[in-house]
C-alpha cells in the first residue's frame, strides 16, 4: 500500500512540474517578415518567425525561424509599457531603418500591453512596424 501511494504521489510530481514548465514557455506571436533583417549584428533572412517564451527568465526571448527551425536567442534589453491599454491586439515587431538596414528593435506580444525593447541603433532610423495577420 505504502508503494503505491509513493508512485501516485511521485506520478503527481511530476505532471505538476511538466504542467508548470508548458505553461511558462510558448509562443508569443507568429510573424511574416518579407525583407532580410539584423539582429545585433546577425543577419537573418526573410521568413516566418516566432518569438518564444522561456521559463524562468526575463533576460531573453527565443527567435525561431518556422520554416528553417533556425533559432537564436535575443537579449531584452528592457520591457516596455504601452502608452495605453489596449489588451486585445496581434503581436507586432518594430524594426528600425538606417540607410538600407533594418534592425530588429521592440517585439509586443499578443493580447499584452507589455512590449520588449530587443535592439537600439545609433544614428538617424525610421521605425517600421509589422503587425501578425
Amino acid at each position: 500500500m505504502k508503494t503505491r501511494v509513493t508512485v501516485a504521489l511521485s506520478v503527481v510530481s511530476i505532471l505538476a512540474v511538466a504542467l508548470a514548465y508548458g505553461q511558462g514557455q510558448g509562443t508569443m506571436g507568429r510573424l511574416d517578415v518579407p525583407f532580410e533583417f539584423r539582429v545585433g549584428k546577425k543577419a537573418m533572412p526573410a521568413g516566418k518567425y516566432e518569438f518564444v517564451k522561456q521559463p524562468g527568465t526575463e533576460s531573453h526571448l527565443l527567435l525561431r525561424n518556422v520554416e528553417t527551425t533556425k533559432s537564436m536567442f535575443v537579449p531584452v534589453v528592457e520591457r516596455i509599457a504601452a502608452m495605453t491599454s489596449s489588451g486585445n491586439h496581434k503581436a507586432r515587431l518594430v524594426f528600425d531603418t538606417v540607410g538600407d538596414q533594418k534592425f530588429l528593435s521592440e517585439f509586443w506580444p499578443a493580447n499584452n500591453d507589455d512590449g520588449f525593447l530587443v535592439g537600439v541603433t545609433k544614428g538617424e532610423e525610421k521605425h517600421l512596424v509589422l503587425a501578425e495577420k
